[in-house]
Protein backbone atom coordinates (compact mmCIF):
# COMPACT_ATOMS: atom_id res chain seq x y z
CA UNK A 1 0.00 0.00 0.00
CA UNK A 2 1.15 3.41 -0.72
CA UNK A 3 0.23 6.05 1.41
CA UNK A 4 1.00 9.94 0.97
CA UNK A 5 -0.36 12.06 3.06
CA UNK A 6 -1.04 15.55 2.10
CA UNK A 7 -2.84 18.45 4.49
CA UNK A 8 -4.55 21.19 2.62
CA UNK A 9 -6.86 24.09 4.29
CA UNK A 10 -8.61 24.82 1.69
CA UNK A 11 -12.46 24.76 0.82
CA UNK A 12 -13.82 21.67 -1.52
CA UNK A 13 -16.86 21.59 -3.74
CA UNK A 14 -19.54 18.65 -2.43
CA UNK A 15 -20.31 16.32 -4.91
CA UNK A 16 -23.74 16.07 -5.71
CA UNK A 17 -25.99 14.33 -8.34
CA UNK A 18 -25.20 16.59 -11.16
CA UNK A 19 -24.07 16.59 -14.32
CA UNK A 20 -20.34 15.80 -14.76
CA UNK A 21 -18.21 16.90 -16.95
CA UNK A 22 -14.43 15.34 -17.68
CA UNK A 23 -11.47 16.97 -16.74
CA UNK A 24 -7.85 16.37 -17.98
CA UNK A 25 -5.56 16.73 -21.05
CA UNK A 26 -8.56 17.33 -23.59
CA UNK A 27 -9.42 20.48 -24.56
CA UNK A 28 -12.43 22.13 -22.62
CA UNK A 29 -15.07 21.86 -26.50
CA UNK A 30 -13.97 18.47 -26.96
CA UNK A 31 -14.21 17.09 -23.30
CA UNK A 32 -16.27 14.37 -22.06
CA UNK A 33 -19.17 14.61 -19.83
CA UNK A 34 -21.93 12.98 -17.77
CA UNK A 35 -25.19 13.34 -17.61
CA UNK A 36 -28.61 11.22 -16.21
CA UNK A 37 -29.25 8.71 -18.00
CA UNK A 38 -31.59 7.60 -21.16
CA UNK A 39 -34.33 4.51 -20.99
CA UNK A 40 -31.49 2.43 -22.65
CA UNK A 41 -28.86 0.54 -20.74
CA UNK A 42 -25.70 -1.32 -21.82
CA UNK A 43 -24.59 -4.66 -20.23
CA UNK A 44 -23.95 -4.83 -16.39
CA UNK A 45 -20.36 -5.22 -15.74
CA UNK A 46 -18.80 -8.70 -13.71
CA UNK A 47 -20.11 -8.06 -10.31
CA UNK A 48 -18.16 -8.68 -7.56
CA UNK A 49 -18.01 -11.13 -4.43
CA UNK A 50 -19.81 -9.87 -1.84
CA UNK A 51 -17.80 -9.44 1.78
CA UNK A 52 -19.80 -8.66 4.72
CA UNK A 53 -18.60 -6.52 7.86
CA UNK A 54 -18.59 -7.45 11.81
CA UNK A 55 -21.34 -6.01 13.42
CA UNK A 56 -20.99 -2.47 15.08
CA UNK A 57 -19.26 -2.33 18.53
CA UNK A 58 -21.56 -2.05 21.37
CA UNK A 59 -21.31 1.37 23.51
CA UNK A 60 -24.06 3.03 25.54
CA UNK A 61 -26.51 5.35 24.49
CA UNK A 62 -26.43 7.80 27.59
CA UNK A 63 -24.11 10.05 29.27
CA UNK A 64 -20.67 10.48 28.22
CA UNK A 65 -18.90 9.00 25.31
CA UNK A 66 -17.66 5.26 25.80
CA UNK A 67 -14.62 3.14 24.82
CA UNK A 68 -15.25 1.25 21.56
CA UNK A 69 -12.07 -0.47 20.69
CA UNK A 70 -9.47 1.74 20.18
CA UNK A 71 -11.83 4.69 20.05
CA UNK A 72 -13.68 7.09 22.62
CA UNK A 73 -17.09 7.16 20.85
CA UNK A 74 -18.68 10.68 21.45
CA UNK A 75 -22.15 10.57 23.54
CA UNK A 76 -24.45 11.62 20.03
CA UNK A 77 -22.53 9.62 18.25
CA UNK A 78 -23.49 5.79 16.36
CA UNK A 79 -20.96 2.88 17.74
CA UNK A 80 -18.02 2.90 15.73
CA UNK A 81 -16.87 0.01 13.23
CA UNK A 82 -13.23 -1.02 12.90
CA UNK A 83 -13.67 -3.78 10.65
CA UNK A 84 -12.10 -4.23 7.74
CA UNK A 85 -8.55 -3.30 6.14
CA UNK A 86 -6.86 0.01 7.31
CA UNK A 87 -5.72 1.97 4.33
CA UNK A 88 -4.20 5.01 5.95
CA UNK A 89 -5.17 8.16 7.98
CA UNK A 90 -5.60 11.55 6.83
CA UNK A 91 -4.50 14.53 8.99
CA UNK A 92 -6.15 18.25 9.30
CA UNK A 93 -4.69 20.71 12.24
CA UNK A 94 -7.56 19.56 14.55
CA UNK A 95 -9.08 16.20 13.69
CA UNK A 96 -7.68 12.64 12.07
CA UNK A 97 -9.30 10.38 10.62
CA UNK A 98 -8.62 6.46 9.86
CA UNK A 99 -9.77 5.08 6.96
CA UNK A 100 -11.23 2.06 6.41
CA UNK A 101 -12.29 -0.30 3.64
CA UNK A 102 -15.00 -2.54 5.10
CA UNK A 103 -16.36 -4.57 2.49
CA UNK A 104 -17.13 -4.92 -1.28
CA UNK A 105 -20.81 -5.54 -2.54
CA UNK A 106 -22.85 -4.85 -5.76
CA UNK A 107 -25.28 -2.15 -6.85
CA UNK A 108 -28.49 -2.97 -6.08
CA UNK A 109 -29.71 -0.28 -8.89
CA UNK A 110 -29.06 1.96 -11.59
CA UNK A 111 -26.83 5.11 -10.62
CA UNK A 112 -28.05 8.56 -11.87
CA UNK A 113 -24.71 8.83 -14.09
CA UNK A 114 -23.69 8.34 -17.26
CA UNK A 115 -21.37 9.37 -19.78
CA UNK A 116 -22.98 12.26 -22.10
CA UNK A 117 -20.98 11.13 -24.78
CA UNK A 118 -21.35 7.20 -24.44
CA UNK A 119 -24.52 7.15 -22.87
CA UNK A 120 -22.68 4.67 -20.94
CA UNK A 121 -23.53 4.29 -17.33
CA UNK A 122 -21.16 5.21 -14.88
CA UNK A 123 -22.47 2.52 -11.95
CA UNK A 124 -24.66 0.07 -13.62
CA UNK A 125 -26.97 -2.34 -11.00
CA UNK A 126 -24.74 -5.46 -10.64
CA UNK A 127 -21.99 -3.22 -11.11
CA UNK A 128 -19.20 -3.23 -7.85
CA UNK A 129 -18.77 -1.00 -5.16
CA UNK A 130 -16.74 -1.04 -2.27
CA UNK A 131 -17.84 0.96 1.12
CA UNK A 132 -15.11 2.93 3.30
CA UNK A 133 -15.36 3.83 6.95
CA UNK A 134 -14.20 6.98 8.09
CA UNK A 135 -13.29 7.61 11.64
CA UNK A 136 -13.11 10.93 12.79
CA UNK A 137 -11.05 11.85 15.73
CA UNK A 138 -10.56 15.33 17.79
CA UNK A 139 -6.73 15.62 18.17
CA UNK A 140 -7.33 19.53 19.27
CA UNK A 141 -7.60 20.64 23.10
CA UNK A 142 -10.53 22.20 22.07
CA UNK A 143 -14.13 21.25 21.37
CA UNK A 144 -15.52 20.99 18.12
CA UNK A 145 -19.24 22.30 17.51
CA UNK A 146 -20.53 20.05 14.51
CA UNK A 147 -24.00 20.26 12.25
CA UNK A 148 -25.57 17.00 11.04
CA UNK A 149 -23.32 17.17 8.08
CA UNK A 150 -20.34 16.21 10.50
CA UNK A 151 -17.64 15.84 7.71
CA UNK A 152 -17.99 15.57 4.12
CA UNK A 153 -15.90 12.90 2.53
CA UNK A 154 -14.74 12.25 -1.14
CA UNK A 155 -13.21 9.54 -2.91
CA UNK A 156 -12.02 9.59 -6.13
CA UNK A 157 -9.75 7.76 -8.27
CA UNK A 158 -6.56 9.60 -9.10
CA UNK A 159 -7.52 8.31 -13.25
CA UNK A 160 -11.02 9.45 -12.41
CA UNK A 161 -11.57 11.71 -15.49
CA UNK A 162 -14.88 13.33 -14.32
CA UNK A 163 -15.54 16.22 -12.23
CA UNK A 164 -16.89 15.51 -8.60
CA UNK A 165 -16.75 12.50 -7.00
CA UNK A 166 -17.60 9.07 -7.88
CA UNK A 167 -20.90 7.51 -8.37
CA UNK A 168 -22.89 5.32 -5.57
CA UNK A 169 -25.35 3.04 -4.55
CA UNK A 170 -27.89 5.22 -2.75
CA UNK A 171 -29.51 2.48 -0.94
CA UNK A 172 -29.32 2.37 2.76
CA UNK A 173 -29.65 -1.49 2.88
CA UNK A 174 -25.80 -1.59 1.97
CA UNK A 175 -24.84 0.04 5.13
CA UNK A 176 -26.91 -1.63 6.89
CA UNK A 177 -25.77 -5.33 5.93
CA UNK A 178 -22.67 -4.25 6.38
CA UNK A 179 -23.03 -2.34 10.10
CA UNK A 180 -22.02 0.88 8.94
CA UNK A 181 -23.75 4.12 8.66
CA UNK A 182 -23.73 7.36 6.19
CA UNK A 183 -25.10 9.27 9.03
CA UNK A 184 -22.54 8.76 12.34
CA UNK A 185 -25.43 9.93 14.53
CA UNK A 186 -28.18 8.39 17.03
CA UNK A 187 -31.93 9.13 16.31
CA UNK A 188 -33.03 12.15 17.64
CA UNK A 189 -29.81 13.72 18.82
CA UNK A 190 -29.99 17.33 18.24
CA UNK A 191 -27.09 19.57 16.94
CA UNK A 192 -24.55 20.93 17.71
CA UNK A 193 -22.74 17.84 17.76
CA UNK A 194 -19.89 18.13 20.49
CA UNK A 195 -17.01 17.00 19.49
CA UNK A 196 -14.37 16.96 22.91
CA UNK A 197 -10.83 16.45 22.71
CA UNK A 198 -10.05 12.89 22.34
CA UNK A 199 -13.77 11.47 21.00
CA UNK A 200 -14.42 9.74 17.88
CA UNK A 201 -17.17 9.32 15.57
CA UNK A 202 -17.52 7.07 12.14
CA UNK A 203 -19.41 7.78 9.15
CA UNK A 204 -19.24 5.53 5.71
CA UNK A 205 -19.53 5.92 2.07
CA UNK A 206 -19.31 3.59 -0.72
CA UNK A 207 -18.44 4.19 -4.49
CA UNK A 208 -18.04 2.01 -7.70
CA UNK A 209 -15.25 -0.27 -6.95
CA UNK A 210 -11.91 -1.43 -8.88
CA UNK A 211 -9.64 -3.27 -6.99
CA UNK A 212 -5.92 -1.78 -6.82
CA UNK A 213 -6.72 1.83 -7.44
CA UNK A 214 -4.98 5.06 -5.88
CA UNK A 215 -7.70 6.95 -4.50
CA UNK A 216 -7.30 10.52 -3.27
CA UNK A 217 -9.48 11.13 -0.23
CA UNK A 218 -10.63 14.68 0.63
CA UNK A 219 -12.06 15.27 4.26
CA UNK A 220 -13.62 18.65 4.83
CA UNK A 221 -14.51 19.56 8.41
CA UNK A 222 -16.67 22.73 8.68
CA UNK A 223 -17.60 23.70 12.50
CA UNK A 224 -21.11 24.42 13.52
CA UNK A 225 -20.96 28.90 14.93
CA UNK A 226 -22.82 30.03 17.77
CA UNK A 227 -25.79 31.42 15.44
CA UNK A 228 -26.52 27.78 13.88
CA UNK A 229 -24.58 28.48 10.61
CA UNK A 230 -21.81 26.85 9.36
CA UNK A 231 -18.12 28.57 9.97
CA UNK A 232 -16.50 28.71 6.93
CA UNK A 233 -13.78 30.83 8.70
CA UNK A 234 -13.11 27.54 10.55
CA UNK A 235 -13.29 25.25 7.40
CA UNK A 236 -10.23 22.62 7.50
CA UNK A 237 -9.88 20.23 4.53
CA UNK A 238 -7.26 17.28 4.99
CA UNK A 239 -6.04 14.87 1.95
CA UNK A 240 -4.36 11.91 1.69
CA UNK A 241 -4.06 9.30 -1.27
CA UNK A 242 -4.81 5.32 -0.47
CA UNK A 243 -4.62 2.26 -2.31
CA UNK A 244 -7.76 -0.08 -2.32
CA UNK A 245 -7.64 -3.63 -1.75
Amino acid sequence: MRLNNVMKISGIAAAGLMALTACGGTPASSTTAASEPSSSSSASAPASTSASASPLASTSSEGAGTSSGSYKVAAWALPISEAGDKLGTVKGDSFSVDIYQVATDVASKDSMFVDKDTKENLLKKGDPVVYLNYVVTNTSSAEIPLSHSLITPNAKYTDWKYLGGMPSDSSSDGYKKHGLSSSGVKLKEKDPFVLKPGESFNIAENFAYTAGKETEIKVTMTPQGADGDLDHDKKETAETTVTLK
